[in-house]
């Protein structure tokens, strides 16, 4: 179990966009489900004020200053950014700080399925209805979407986005910074090369190489990056 399934976690969401409201939502039903858990607040480069009820603290620069004025000995960050590459550079920022209160966190929401033999890293948010079934590993900093699902023995690398109604079946193999877009599926024994995007609703029954885009039913590259 993590730390905030434990309940012992005061938790800050980085990004206060669409993602965040609902990342700081999760938070709410923790705090109903289990107690123990709060919310701090947002942190934000652009955002002010209050957002969907829950008040901005802190610039991720200003973010030491802050933390060292409050009382805790930790604090717990989730960022919420789907974009990847975004993603990592938000925590190499907030890592690069030197916040000896800061520590990522793992979230996952209480409606959350997960079986035995499951691993989830740190920095990584799962979502209502996502089912995580048994020895499966997820890596830092992903973010498994509503009612997607992980299957035996697959292994999600770091910084992964899996979108809402994603199915993962067995025993795949998916890269570093994969975008796996809503609703697509990936079958059994594949695997999917760093940095590649499967589209939304894209059927995965081959192997697909790193960093290109894949989309349709079976799914076909069509995009090599760079």
């Amino acid at each position: 179990m993590t730390e905030a399934s434990r309940g012992c976690t005061t938790f800050m969401i980085v990004g206060a966009g669409g993602h965040g409201r609902e990342v700081a939502s999760y938070v709410r039903s923790l705090e109903r489900s289990e107690g123990g858990v709060s919310l701090l607040g947002f942190v934000d480069d652009r955002a002010e004020g209050i957002v969907a009820g829950v008040p901005v603290i802190s610039t991720i620069d200003e973010l030491g200053r802050v933390l060292e004025s409050l009382p805790a000995a930790t604090y717990t960050y989730i960022t919420a950014v789907g974009n990847n590459a975004v993603r990592r550079s938000v925590v190499d920022r907030l890592t690069s700080l030197g916040i000896e209160k800061l520590q990522a966190g793992t979230l996952c929401h209480p409606s959350v399925t997960m079986g035995e033999g499951v691993e989830i890293d740190e920095g990584t948010c799962v979502a209502p209805g996502a089912i995580l079934t048994t020895d499966l590993h997820i890596g830092r900093h992903c973010i498994v979407n509503v009612s997607a699902s992980v299957s035996h023995d697959s292994i999600i690398g770091d910084y992964c986005n899996l979108n809402p109604g994603v199915r993962i079946c067995g025993a795949v193999r998916i890269g570093a910074d994969c975008f796996i877009g809503a609703g697509a599926t990936v079958i059994n024994g594949v695997s999917i090369g760093e940095g590649s995007i499967i589209g939304a609703g894209a059927v995965v029954v081959r192997d697909i190489p790193p960093h290109v885009t894949a989309v349709g039913v079976p799914a076909r590259v069509i995009k090599h990056h760079g």
